[in-house]
């Protein structure tokens, strides 16, 4: 070869080279990036809480006086009907003060329409009527004393009660205010539970959350729960709030006040959507300030964005209402460091 034709040679590969070279410049090296497959096993958990059955009201009955227990509810369990009889004292003693504060108020009654006529003849004072009037009233108001203490001598049901627990047995001898038994309000089954801080704030948006229960003695059998009431103090310790929730058909779950149940609060929107949990960190916002996530290509290893509706933030998980499908791969941290069309190399899968 003749040197000027090897000179050219030389030139052409030296040229060559240094394209090579720039073309390596400007393409950045791939950015290693940990992706998550996104798939059904990533559904929004339920947020599971440990309740117990209770009855509307739990009310502990007694005498407003006392005396001897002579009825009492033959069997603990029994329901008694509104308004029927649920435990009875002696009541000889208060009929005989009821007969007696009688007989005083008639005996008053009749002296002060005596008076009242000496009164209008000018027979007696003003003074002298008065003190019999007075008499009289005091008799009344004895009367009407013995009338309500006798009354007290029988405690009837005010709802629908179950006898919970006798407390004291029939025959005793109680003091007043002293409680006989135990009753419950059972027209509605509730399940309490304890919620944290985080959660308490929605409850006075109850369609926001789906509820179910299943009763701990009946596992695999789940049965709904409707939003009632909440305390809005917290505990002490705990910082957390009692939620009350309503069993809606109680006739078919079984559940007796007392039984422990597992409580499930799933969201909403995550269950008619089907949504999917993915990470905080996979999360990125665009100009407009709208969330979008970092989906990967298989087929020439780049990211594209895509723009996502997530839910409530639970923890350092997101449920994404609409934007992925399951099976495809996002990068799962460092979003914020990427670009659109960016080259990136996979550090791991998880599935």
């Amino acid at each position: 070869m003749k040197p000027a034709m090897m000179l050219l040679a030389l030139v052409v590969l030296a040229l060559a080279g240094c394209d090579r070279n720039q073309a390596e410049e400007d393409e950045p090296s791939a950015r290693v990036v940990k992706l998550i497959e996104v798939g059904e096993h990533s559904l929004v958990p339920s947020r599971r809480f440990v309740g117990r059955v209770e009855a509307v009201r739990t009310v502990d009955l007694s005498f407003r006086v006392g005396g001897q227990l002579v009825e009492m509810p033959p069997r603990q369990g029994e329901l008694i009907p509104e308004g029927e009889t649920i435990a009875r004292l002696d009541p000889t003693d208060y009929e005989l003060a009821v007969r007696r504060a009688e007989a005083e108020y008639q005996l008053a009654r009749r002296e002060m329409e005596r008076t009242r006529q000496l009164l209008e003849t000018n027979s007696i004072s003003q003074s002298s009527f008065d003190e019999v009037r007075t008499q009289y009233e005091l008799a009344e108001v004895q009367r009407d004393s013995a009338r309500q203490d006798l009354s007290y001598t029988i405690i009837n049901a005010p709802f629908d009660a179950l006898v919970t627990r006798r407390l004291v047995e029939n025959h005793s001898n109680v003091p007043p205010n002293t409680a006989i038994v135990r009753v419950q309000d059972v027209t509605e089954l509730r399940v309490k539970i304890n919620v944290p801080e985080t959660l308490i704030r929605h409850v006075t948006d109850p369609e926001r959350f789906e509820v179910e229960a299943e009763l701990l003695s009946l596992p695999g059998q789940r049965f709904p729960l409707e939003y009632r009431e909440h305390v809005t103090e917290p505990d002490e310790v705990a910082q957390t709030y009692e939620v009350d929730f309503a069993i809606v058909d109680p006739a078919n779950v079984g559940a007796m006040p007392g039984m422990t149940a597992s409580v499930a609060v799933s969201l909403v929107d995550a269950v008619e959507h089907g949504a999917l949990s993915i990470p905080v960190a996979a999360l990125d916002k665009d100009n407009e300030g709208d969330f979008r996530v970092w989906v990967y290509r298989s087929d020439d290893e780049r990211v594209e964005p895509r723009s996502v509706l997530v839910g409530e933030i639970q923890g350092e998980t997101v449920p994404v209402l609409a934007g992925l499908q399951p099976g495809e791969k996002i990068v799962a941290a460092g979003a914020h460091l990427l670009h659109e069309g960016a080259s990136v190399r996979p550090m791991e899968a998880t599935l």
